[in-house]
Parts: structure tokens; sequence; C-alpha cells
């Protein structure tokens, strides 16, 4: 039997992509097995990009209609012990009656050759899967790329929980930035894809849009002033809402978040850490969102302190191209900046 013929063309989107990307992720939803998600990313598909210290968006198009996309961004982290560029591969959704046709694995393809073409190294790409997202973990999977042992939880805390904080978090500003970085490296020291924070990459990250700087970060303080907790929060709800409809009932609900972006605590501070949290969900709610969301891995030491309503949410697998899988003892924890999910 002939296959049939591939029609479509491959090219990177661009900022007149915008509300076709905006109607395929609507029409494209993720199966995660008894629920359906749909991520609206309006009114700027690109928004969430931002963050991200080199992104490129390739799309899939037949007869001048989109019919499939997916983003990539390059970063140096270190994994297993070595420093490598590694691509995050993101944000894939083909049209339903165009599955199956190897879209996602050409866009993959072009997103890769357009870092080569700019003899720009990539050592591996790697993915974050939601354990519920069959589909996607199947597919990666059928391509060779199996799942490693450690994940990645995305937890929520609702906004209607009401704050149980005796130490009132204060406003940072860059004067604190020294302090800043030492508490984030600290915290995250030795997890896989956690690149150590300079003043200057901190500057940078806070200087990409204006939407995360200064203004977004809190701290406690401790004996002497001297900060023991820090985070910067932003508000995802601006331009990223999730709409989750069950298959059996049709029931839909539909939530916004704002995100964790940074934070780091000194040693044996984590209560410190989930108070300082318990004021960012007041922060949150402030902003009219329905959760606030931090990202750990299930071994964390501040999972025990987090506040009774905390739930994990979304269990991350993570898989990585090209590199032989290692064992659970021979990896570390893995850190995942949100600005990558």
């Amino acid at each position: 039997m002939c296959s049939r013929a591939v029609t479509f063309s491959i090219r990177e989107a661009t900022a007149a992509d915008n509300e076709a990307l905006l109607e395929l992720e609507r029409c494209s939803p993720l199966d995660l097995g008894e629920a359906e998600l749909v991520q609206d990313r309006s009114p700027d598909y690109f928004a969430s990009l931002s963050l991200q210290e080199d992104a490129r968006v390739m799309v899939a198009e037949e007869g001048g209609r989109l019919v499939g996309v997916c983003s990539a961004a390059r970063h140096c982290v270190p994994l297993l012990g070595k420093q490598r560029a590694v691509l995050y591969i993101q944000k894939g959704r083909v049209r339903p009656e165009f599955q199956r046709r190897r879209i996602s694995s050409l866009l993959i393809w072009a997103l890769m050759e357009s870092w080569r073409t700019r003899r720009m190294a990539v050592d591996s790409a790697y993915w974050l899967i939601s354990a519920d997202n069959r589909t996607s973990l199947t597919a990666v999977q059928r391509s060779g790329v199996p799942p490693w042992p450690n994940e990645v939880h995305l937890v929520d805390v609702d906004t209607e929980t009401g704050r149980r904080t005796e130490v009132p978090a204060v406003r940072l500003g860059p004067e604190r930035a020294r302090e800043v970085v030492a508490l984030l490296n600290r915290t995250h020291a030795g997890k896989e894809l956690f690149a150590p924070y300079t003043e200057e990459r901190l500057r940078a990250r806070l200087g990409r849009i204006p939407e995360y700087g200064w203004q977004n970060w809190w701290g406690i303080e401790g004996r002497a002033g001297r900060l023991v907790a820090v985070a910067g929060l932003l508000d995802l709800g601006r331009w990223w809402r999730m709409k989750r409809r069950l298959k059996a009932s049709g029931e839909e609900t539909t939530s916004s978040a704002a995100a964790i972006f940074d934070f780091g605590y000194a040693d044996g501070c984590e209560q410190q850490m989930a108070e300082l949290l318990c004021d960012l969900v007041e922060v949150a709610a402030s902003w009219g969102r329905d959760h606030l969301s931090i990202c750990l891995d299930p071994e964390d030491g501040l999972y025990p302190f987090l506040p009774t309503a905390a739930r994990a949410s979304v269990i991350l697998r993570f898989l990585a191209a090209g590199i032989p899988v290692p064992s659970a003892d021979e990896m570390g924890r893995i850190y995942l900046d949100p600005a990558y999910l």
C-alpha cells in the first residue's frame, strides 16, 4: 500500500502567525486519559517563551493553514556531571486529522537543524511530559527515548487557602542581588539542569520581559536583617489559562495560575520558605489567580513543609535523547526552571 504523500511545508513561525497558533492549540487538546486539556495562551502565543534564553518555534503548513507546531529552547546546563548544550522540546501540537503523519518528528528535526545552521552545538534534546499524557510519552518512547527514573512535580496551592504566616514578607530590590543569588545557588546546588546564578545572569533574566523584574520578588528576613528565604513570582494568568474537560461527563473547568519562578532559602530554613509561599498565595489571589504553582523534585526537603492544601497536580517524566538512561542513584534530583515548562 502506498503511503500518503507529504503535502505540507515546514517553516519558522513569525509574529504574524499569532492568531493561527492560538487557534491551532485550542483545536489540539492534550489527551490526559480521562480528560482533555486545552492551554489558552491568548492574547500572545509567544509570551510564554519570552523568559527562555534562546527559543524558536517551527510550524507545519498545508495550503496556508497551520496544521502543526513545535518549539524548542536551547540552554547550557549540567546533566550527569557534564555541562551540555541541550534543547528543551515543548508545545508540540498537531491537528487531530493530521496526526500519525510524522509531522512532530519533522518539526523537531527542523528545530535542531535551525541551531546547527547557526553553528551552535546541541548535545541532546529533552522532554518533560505529564505522566497522564500517554500519547506523547508513547510517541517519544517509540523513537527510542525512554523515560529516566527521576521525575518532577508541579505542586499547586489553591488561593482559597488562608494565610498562616507569622513573619511578613518584605519586597526586594537589586541592592539585595548578592544575597538572592547565594540563596538560589545554595538551595539548588548539584541538581540536574541547574546552572548556578551570578548577579549578571540574574539581572539578564529579570530584564527579558517587563512582567518579571524586581517588583516580583519577596523575601523573609532573619536575624540582623539577613535574608533567609526569597522567591520571584510571575503572573502566568496574564497569558496562560488551562481548560480541562472530562471526557465522560463533558464537564469543563478553567483555571489560571501564578508561579514561583525562582526560589531559595538558607540551610534549615524550610519553614521560613513555606511561610513565604503562604504570603505569595495571597499575592496570587489578589491577581485573581486560582492557585500558586511551584516545581519541586519529590525528594526536595521543602516538600514536608508545604501547606496541607498543596497537591501535586502534574507529575512530569523526564526523557533525554542520545544519553544512556542512568539509574536513580547515578543522577541527581531534577531542577525544573518554570521558564522551560
